[in-house]
């Protein structure tokens, strides 16, 4: 089976994404920076809490796992926010 990396993996889509796979018998890791998602989503031993700009941590990740996919869930969410904090949303 493959070895995923589920980013994101502690909101509710990579969180269910992440559980599906699990049990499809693929060794799955999460990151996720718990800035939207929370911890108890994530099976234990799983969670990887980094910054997808911290690159150090990324390599890291990376190199300690050799992943053969990246499903990427990512990702800032709230509309309103966007619009009063638009620079937060184009990094």
């Amino acid at each position: 089976m493959a070895n995923i990396l589920v980013t994101g993996g502690a909101g509710y889509i990579g969180a269910h994404t992440a559980r599906l796979l699990l049990e499809e018998g693929h060794d799955v890791q999460v990151l996720d920076d718990l800035s939207k998602g929370y911890a108890h989503n994530v099976p234990k031993g799983r969670l990887h809490i980094i910054n997808l700009h911290d690159t150090a941590s990324l390599d890291a990740l990376f190199s300690a796992h050799r992943f053969d996919a990246v499903i990427h869930f990512a990702a800032l969410i709230a509309v309103g926010e966007s619009m009063q904090e638009p620079e937060r949303y184009f990094r």
